[in-house]
């Protein structure tokens, strides 16, 4: 579980927590299908890009199952080939993976929240994780610094090898806008995306529930110059129809 502690002085009240509890067992893409998550189409083609060691991002709001599709997808992996995870708050299920007999390693990054001055920041453990060699290389969450080294080893391909991570955003322009105004990325850099998935909750008719779904599922496409959206750098490949 991930556990968040408040104290006075932010807390007038004095000590508060907030909890969140993880499954025991990851999220795989058949648990997905049977949640209508997604259907089985999107199963295929995601496994497509996986194994074709593709660079992708998972954007959506907090709650929208961003870091389960990532899980779900490291999954979609043969279990041949070596994974490292870099992460500031440990999610992704490393130890029952390897259990599965996944060859997989995991960094402990400096948190931006806590900011431990022994650990590594960020930057430093994502440059740590290309010097280990020919891996897949999976980014909790990409949120600071780590930003601009990600996109390094993109377009370097990380050696061809799968590079994934997590990312706030609503929409595939929300990313472009997120990583290059926010996290100071180059435009250019942006283009060794190549797949931007959304997911986010869906209010049911009656308004009153809501429940989690892929939204789209983007290609990158590498022609243009300056604006993906306007010089048509975006095309859905799979799109979510609420109706």
């Amino acid at each position: 579980a991930r556990v968040a502690a408040i104290t006075r002085t932010l807390s007038p009240e004095g000590l508060a927590f907030a909890f969140r509890r993880h499954r025991e067992k990851p999220w795989t893409f058949p648990l997905f299908m049977n949640a209508n998550y997604f259907d089985s189409l999107y199963a295929g083609v995601m496994s497509f890009v996986i194994d074709g060691g593709r660079a992708v991002l998972v954007a959506g709001g907090r709650g929208s199952g961003k870091t389960s599709l990532l899980n779900a997808m490291l999954l979609e992996l043969m279990r041949k080939f070596r994974m490292i995870t870099v992460e500031d708050t440990p999610e992704l299920a490393v130890s029952l993976m390897r259990k599965l007999g996944y060859n997989i390693e995991s960094l402990k990054s400096r948190s931006v929240i806590t900011r431990i001055e022994t650990e590594l920041a960020p930057d430093e453990a994502l440059r740590t994780a290309l010097r280990l060699g020919d891996s897949s290389l999976i980014v909790g969450e990409v949120r600071s610094t780590e930003s601009v080294a990600l996109y390094e080893a993109m377009r370097t391909g990380a050696l061809a090898n799968t590079v994934a991570g997590t990312i706030h955003g609503d929409s595939p322009y929300g990313v472009f806008d997120r990583v290059v105004n926010d996290l100071n990325v180059p435009a250019t850099s942006f283009k060794a995306t190549d797949i931007i998935v959304v997911a986010n909750p869906v209010k049911t008719a009656d308004g009153l529930h809501s429940t989690r779904r892929v939204m789209s599922t983007t290609e990158v496409r590498k022609h243009w110059k300056n604006d993906p959206l306007e010089e048509g750098g975006f095309v859905d490949l799979m799109r979510y129809n609420v109706e």
